[in-house]
């Protein structure tokens, strides 16, 4: 008798542990539609479908890992790097963009190297912005470019080829790739390259800030963030930065190396040094109020004057490796310190980060919950540069693009 109980209970336990596909779809899918900021961005229609389809795949899910996996498929069908679901397996694709070294753009037809990451080991191997991008790890790159989002996409949109381009190029989560081109000349190139992620961590290894001077005769400053608009140290390490650099007579901010985001204190204490009053240098807006309220949710962020102040020309650079905070602090010092902007299309890593967890998948998930503005209106994903250049970290013949326009421009302001 004995037995047979305990073997009752094991057996109600097994049930209630049994893994719930509906109850799993429909907590993630009420967190999607309340609180994600950017659910109009592929357009209404789009949404409605692609989340339709996703469902029917999901009921179809046995397990919380399957199920991961698919809706972690459903958010890379947003070209969102902020939209992301964890945690991660070795089947995943590296993390774009702290993990990159490369991004790939889709041209009349054919996928091309948008830029390649400064100090990188796709650029130490020679691969330049213009290339076009034929196989990876042995797979035609037209298909290659749909394997991110596994059956979910019947019918992937430009900017989720060239998305899911990027993410193959950049290889699996701690895994080395074998990269096919055609270079400049025509010519066939086979590359292997290691995991981007090992200089991701070499990256985090690197100071807080690089400073230098610049120029043909150092009368220029250049301060380079090391991806490290998260760490409050740094604003101690900036203030001494401009105080070093005070005698310059312009200063080169560089923020092409802020992929993985940071936070608002650190950006208003940067854009501070620039002000001489309360300035305002980003709007938000909270969709998830308006949408169980009706009544919208916005305001504008300001950043106030701090010393030591500099008040001589002031140079940002950005490109695809400035991220999250890295774009805010871009849009803030052109609204706010009328700085000069020079530089590519940003990570359009969207608005401001919010994490749940996901109860019912054992899983968690990352996505906008503020959409993001500069003051103007323009939304922070849209910002186009003073400046505006195709490729910011790499030029086709290897130069530092964006350091030599800021150069140019801060000899001629």
């Amino acid at each position: 008798m004995i037995g047979l109980l305990a073997g009752l209970v094991l057996f109600a336990a097994a049930e209630s542990d049994a893994f719930d596909a509906e109850a799993a779809w429909t907590e993630f899918e009420g967190l999607v539609r309340e609180y994600y900021a950017y659910t109009d961005r592929p357009g209404a229609a789009a949404f409605e479908a692609q989340l339709a389809r996703s469902k029917a795949l999901a009921l179809e899910t046995d397990s919380d890992g399957a199920f991961r996996r698919l809706i972690h498929q459903t958010a890379l069908t947003f070209s969102d790097p902020h939209f992301i679901i964890g945690p991660f397996d070795d089947q995943d694709y590296a993390i774009i963009y702290t993990a990159s070294d490369l991004a790939i753009s889709l041209e009349g037809g054919l996928y091309r190297v948008a830029d390649v990451r400064q100090g990188s080991a796709a650029a130490g191997a020679g691969i330049r912005p213009g290339w076009q991008l034929l196989k990876a790890d042995g797979e035609r790159i037209a298909t290659a470019a749909t394997q991110p989002y596994g059956d979910i996409l019947s019918e992937p949109n430009a900017q989720q080829l060239a998305y899911g381009a990027t993410l193959v190029a950049n290889g699996r989560r701690g895994q080395p790739r074998t990269l096919t081109f055609k270079d400049s000349r025509g010519r066939k190139r086979e590359i292997s390259l290691p995991s981007p992620s090992d200089f991701a961590r070499e990256v985090s290894g690197l100071p807080a800030l690089t400073v230098a001077r610049v120029g043909e005769s150092g009368q220029f400053g250049h301060v380079r963030f090391n991806n490290s608009l998260g760490q409050d140290q740094v604003i101690a390490e900036f203030d001494g930065a401009l105080a070093e650099l005070a005698d310059t007579q312009g200063l080169i901010i560089d923020l092409r190396n802020t992929p993985s985001g940071g936070n608002t204190d650190v950006a208003r204490a940067v854009i501070g040094h620039f002000i001489t009053g309360p300035r305002a240098y980003q709007r938000h807006t909270m969709p998830v109020v308006e949408r169980t309220t009706s009544v919208p949710r916005l305001w504008v962020e300001y950043a106030a004057p701090r010393a030591p102040h500099y008040g001589k020309p002031v140079v940002v650079l950005h490109s695809r490796w400035t991220g999250s905070m890295g774009e805010g602090l871009v849009i803030g010092l052109d609204a706010a310190a009328d700085a000069h902007t020079i530089g590519s299309d940003m990570g359009d890593l969207l608005g401001a980060l919010w994490n749940f967890d996901l109860e019912k998948a054992k899983a968690r998930i990352d996505m906008a919950g503020e959409a993001l503005f500069h003051v103007d209106g323009t939304p922070r994903e849209d910002y186009i540069a003073d400046h505006p250049l195709a490729a910011a970290d790499t030029a086709p013949n290897g130069d530092d693009p964006a350091m030599n326009a800021a150069l140019s421009y801060l000899a001629n302001p």
